[in-house]
């Protein structure tokens, strides 16, 4: 282990040293363990707790949040398990292991589970941990550390989304999207952000929500589909072949106008709607069917393309793929970032993308994050892919420039 910090690099060790610890384990033995490992990486600022419902007090009480969250589960009190739906809920944007002796079968619907809360999982330490396997945890948090004093999010209120959208506080950034078959650009999903005077870049779980209980979604999609229309626009003039992706909030689906409006958009913006793939999240899509039902059914007759996302972790998944014309399912990267490793994720996977094919659709990847997720779903034939081993999100005007360099460098010959 000795040899391994010596060849760690100076920045690495700056963001180590800086880093922000909550250890939450009932065994102080453990924790003694676990902070002396820690403390010899150059971490200084370790907290320690030995129950769910001690941790969030000290969460709720931090000027600076942790960054990091390392949990057991079995615990007295609050467990770990109701721990991480709690931290989930206060929008926990640093990175969370689970360090754990529990069953592995336990261990394996754990993570899922924090997959399904969307925390930013790194991994699970067995007891008794490995220093190794830490700092390998450890690296993929340290390129992603939020080091903003909230570290966690803050929703905004209605009154400053109201004012916000006045004053264009709204950013589109765009997540590439690649075909597997020869590693070309298909296009990319956009995703939206808000520039706060204050804050900086929030992300869109800090006002989504409350736009659609409040009756601000319809304004805030129509300025965000404006935008990235737009830019799509562009990138076409210019002579490249991108499709788009555009998130739409179940509340739309209300809005029976909604392909009428969608559609003109596309025309102002001198573009087919062949070339627009709406996303829809498995999990809250039909909540007024017949509504959903024509809205859905008129955006298909009108060329749009419709993805359901997400797609496994919702309820009655065949029955929405029969009653609806999808012509896309996103897999959940809680099956695409463990089907490496887990036999029953890959099983579900592929058993997904055979079904996918089978109805015709256009099958996509959504979270994939190292070389090993990539290679499996290129021979499984999956169609696309998406996910920090392609790239991360970014603004429109670096997407044109990624896209020659991995391109050029990761193109098949045609020739």
């Amino acid at each position: 282990m000795n040899k391994t910090i010596n060849n760690i690099s100076a920045p690495i060790l700056d963001k180590l040293e800086s880093l922000r610890v909550l250890l939450v384990d009932s065994d102080e033995f453990a924790q003694d363990l676990m902070e002396g490992m820690l403390r010899k990486l150059g971490i200084k600022s370790i907290n320690r707790s030995l129950e769910g419902h001690a941790a969030l007090e000290i969460i709720d009480n931090a000027i600076n949040l942790p960054q990091l969250v390392i949990c057991d589960l079995a615990m007295p009190g609050m467990d770990g398990i109701e721990f991480l739906r709690h931290l989930a809920h206060r929008g926990f944007e640093g990175g969370v292991i689970i360090s754990s002796g529990a069953d592995k079968r336990v261990i394996k619907t754990v993570e899922s589970l924090v997959h399904a809360h969307r925390l930013r999982f790194l991994g699970t330490l067995r007891k008794p941990v490995e220093k190794e396997a830490l700092l390998v945890a450890l690296m993929d948090l340290i390129g992603t550390v939020p080091n903003n004093v909230y570290g966690q999010i803050q929703q905004l209120t209605p009154e400053e989304i109201r004012a916000g959208l006045d004053a264009d506080r709204l950013e589109t950034f765009f997540l590439p999207r690649v075909r597997l078959a020869d590693r070309s650009v298909a296009g990319a999903e956009c995703l939206v952000r808000w520039r706060h005077p204050e804050r900086g870049l929030i992300q869109s779980v800090a006002f989504i929500p409350v736009a659609e209980e409040y009756g601000l979604i319809n304004d805030l999609t129509m300025v965000m589909f404006g935008k990235a229309l737009a830019h799509l626009g562009e990138w076409m003039r210019k002579g490249y072949d991108l499709n788009l992706s555009v998130n739409i909030s179940m509340n739309s689906l209300n809005r029976l106008d909604l392909p009428e409006v969608f559609a003109d958009f596309v025309r102002q913006a001198g573009l087919n709607t062949n070339r627009v793939i709406l996303e829809m999240t498995e999990s809250r899509l039909m909540s007024d069917i017949p509504t959903s039902l024509e809205v859905i059914t008129r955006l298909r007759l009108k060329g749009f393309g419709v993805s359901i996302d997400n797609f496994g972790t919702g309820y009655s998944s065949m029955e929405k793929l029969k009653q609806l014309p999808f012509t896309e399912i996103k897999m959940d990267r809680t099956f695409v970032c463990s089907a490496t490793t887990d036999d029953v994720a890959r099983a579900i996977l592929e058993s997904s993308l055979k079904m996918g094919h089978a109805l015709g659709l256009n099958v996509v990847a959504s979270g994939a994050e190292t070389r090993e997720d990539w290679n499996l779903l290129a021979a499984i034939g999956c169609d696309e892919v998406q996910g920090y081993f392609v790239a991360r999100p970014m603004p429109a005007e670096e997407f044109v420039a990624w896209k020659t360099r991995w391109e050029t460098a990761n193109c098949k010959s045609k020739g």
